[in-house]
């Protein structure tokens, strides 16, 4: 179901799902909400998917079932929820949630809180609360939240245990599983009448250890929403639901709530597949999408694409350019089943430029001054993510200075020439003090006046026109100056493609390292801009060196230009997103494409079909990009004769994320009934 063939090597694996929710069937019974209906259909898919991927060790981080510990049907739906991942092979460790054992100790919390009978029952059921088990070289410790800061003898005894566990273990990599998260935003956040943390004195207890003992990862539940933090160096994940979102969290988005009051925003939900390699940890989110069946193609033996992270596409040219902030936080409305105001932060952002493989992000320099978004910036940037910080170049501008203060936190500095292509004679002495200082440089260019059709107004670029560009490497040379980067706004006219061309055509540049490339996504036509993606970078391929940077990375739905982004106003992938993830890993893995400098790529329009080939020391590609759908009977011609040399053939459907395995035989009836989003076509050499 899973095709994890391009990924690097992992010493072992585990899979990590939570809050499956396992419902009774209502039959024809009223339910709250409509989506509880689906619950436990989710959980089965989830359950499933899970089972295909193989892993020996899977963890259910809490709250198996819909019930509560003491209610008539708890132990009915408890024991149907053993049976369901017990139908497909899983004998997951269990972690224990508050509705598998009980609330915490806070008298506004909704249910009862654990009691020494809901814990002994759990244990009978379930077996132990806190334990702990090897695989490879890591040492996985499951804590019992709930018991946490209670009078039960139990929580005493968890506590010295866990101490003794991390001092026995310290030289081992350790992971640490537990259904509450210590806090969301804030390690200081208050508790009582929170509804998704842990208290003090246990929070406290609890962070100082991971950051004594340098815990690798910490893993946490409950809030149906994802999160994302460190803890000292320790990684804090907090992970999704297979079932349902939690409708307060929406607040932190600036669109009208999901459907079912916010409770169903199935584009959220998956389960996390862990990674465990010789020198890092690597998550990969695999998002079920609230499935409640394995679709046709799944089922006949088409498998979703699991793609790399950041740290694992060293070469990789693609960026997103931060036109809104990495996060904000926002209050979440007094609102049951809390009794408090919940300051929550929007992690969605960046757990997205995790999951597409960014390895660059363009942020405002202003941001560095804020503590919240420095913080948010450092994290991305300990995941391999290179900084690029853009300052506008007015005259009160000190670049030293700012280079002085932010030096460490940054990678390259992108100085924007305000209203100019050229740079005058005091910005070339100080471009070229801080290059021989060893700063990493880039130059763009912000002029208003480009004329845009159907707008009254003239719009402003970001980025050089790729016909100035010689004529700025003469001034740099003349004044003796040199710069790592500079960047060009990519024009979609005629075709992105034939823009990149141009720029590959400049001659020999002297005092210009690499050009870099903006593809502004403009309107909303899901399929233009997924087409622009995947055309912009396959092409980008030949610019070695160079990085393409996409903007914007959400929506533009209340502006003067409203756009689609790589996410919607939920912060939820649009096709586009999807497009860049599988293909940005493809290119990467097929001969190394980004990294070589020796692919050989090639264009042609026929009817409704851009087709793009790229052939590599290791493997031949066709990119097909559909203006409009495509019936397969309708496939160009051209398309046919690369695919006629007999032998196997790689299929994927870039927006789904699908791979299909076939033959060129065999090559219609996987497109059939037709193309109607982007699909790569992969082989090796040796079949042609």
């Amino acid at each position: 179901m899973f095709d994890r063939s391009l990924l690097p090597e992992a010493v072992c694996e585990f899979v990590v799902l939570a809050d499956t929710h396992y419902m009774i069937d209502p039959d024809d019974s009223e339910v709250e909400f409509p989506s509880r209906r689906r619950q436990s259909a989710r959980a089965d898919v989830a359950w499933q998917m899970v089972s295909s991927l193989g892993c020996p060790r899977v963890f259910h981080l809490g709250d198996l079932v819909q019930e509560f510990p003491g209610t008539d049907d708890f132990p009915r739906a408890l024991e149907e929820a053993i049976q369901q991942f017990r139908a497909h092979g899983i004998d997951p460790h269990p972690v224990a949630g508050n509705h598998d054992v009980g609330d915490k100790p806070d008298p506004t919390m909704p249910t009862r809180p654990v009691t020494a009978g809901s814990l002994t029952d759990y244990h009978k059921a379930l077996g132990p609360s806190w334990y702990s088990v090897d695989q490879g070289p890591a040492r996985m410790i499951v804590l019992n939240s709930q018991i946490m800061n209670t009078a039960l003898p139990e929580a005493v005894q968890q506590q010295h245990w866990f101490e003794q566990e991390l001092a026995e273990h310290a030289d081992r990599r350790l992971f640490v599983f537990l259904h509450l998260s210590p806090y969301l935003n804030d390690p200081d956040e208050p508790a009582l009448g929170h509804y998704d943390n842990v208290a003090e004195p246990a929070r406290g207890w609890l962070l100082d250890l991971l950051a004594r003992y340098k815990i690798e990862l910490l893993l946490a539940a409950h809030v149906h929403c994802a999160f994302y933090d460190r803890v000292g160096r320790s990684r804090y994940q907090v992970v999704n639901s297979t079932s349902f979102t939690r409708p307060g969290f929406c607040h932190m988005f600036t669109a009208p709530p999901p459907p079912d009051q916010g409770r169903d925003d199935a584009d959220k939900l998956g389960v996390l597949l862990c990674r465990i390699r010789d020198d890092r940890t690597d998550l990969h989110w695999l998002r079920t999408g609230g499935r409640t069946e394995i679709d046709s193609r799944l089922a006949s033996g088409a498998r979703l694409l699991v793609t790399r992270t950041p740290a694992n596409l060293p070469d990789s040219p693609l960026g997103v350019s931060l036109t809104h902030p990495l996060s904000n936080r926002t209050e979440i409305p007094l609102a049951w089943p809390s009794s408090i105001r919940q300051t929550v932060r929007n992690d969605y952002p960046l757990l997205a430029c995790l999951e597409l493989g960014t390895t660059a992000v363009r942020v405002p320099a202003t941001d560095l001054t804020d503590p919240f978004l420095q913080r948010r910036i450092e994290i991305l940037r300990d995941e391999q993510v290179r900084i690029v910080a853009t300052s506008l170049w007015a005259n009160d501008l000190d670049p030293p200075r700012l280079v002085e203060r932010h030096g460490d936190q940054v990678d390259t500095w992108e100085w924007q020439l305000a209203g100019t292509d050229r740079p005058g004679e005091e910005q070339l002495a100080v471009l070229k003090v801080l290059g021989q200082a060893g700063v990493s440089q880039a130059l763009s260019a912000v002029v208003p006046g480009q004329s845009l059709a159907g707008k009254q107004h003239p719009r402003t670029r970001i980025g050089f026109r790729v016909e100035t560009i010689s004529e700025l490497d003469r001034q740099l040379v003349a004044s003796g100056t040199r710069v790592d980067r500079v960047l060009c706004r990519l024009s979609p006219a005629p075709t992105a493609a034939a823009a990149i061309d141009e720029i590959a055509r400049l001659d020999s540049l002297q005092a210009i390292g690499n050009i870099d490339v903006q593809l502004e996504l403009l309107g909303q036509d899901v399929r233009s801009a997924a087409n622009q993606v995947a055309e912009s970078l396959a092409a980008v391929t030949r610019l070695h060196g160079s990085r393409l940077f996409i903007d914007p990375l959400i929506d533009f739905d209340r502006t003067m230009d409203v756009r689609h982004g790589l996410l919607d106003p939920f912060c939820n992938p649009r096709p586009a997103f999807h497009v860049l993830r599988c293909l940005n890993t493809i290119l990467a893995a097929a001969g190394n494409a980004f990294g070589s400098g020796e692919s050989r790529i090639g264009w042609l329009e026929t009817g409704s079909v851009v087709f793009g080939t790229i052939e590599t020391s290791t493997a031949s590609i066709g990119l097909l990009l559909p203006a409009t759908p495509v019936p397969v009977e309708e496939c160009p011609a051209e398309v046919t004769a690369w695919c006629s040399p007999p032998g196997p053939l790689s299929v994927y459907h870039l927006a789904g994320g699908l791979l299909t395995e076939t033959t060129t035989d065999g090559l219609a009836g996987v497109l059939a009934p037709g193309i109607d989003e982007p699909v790569l076509l992969l082989r090796s050499p040796a079949a042609g």
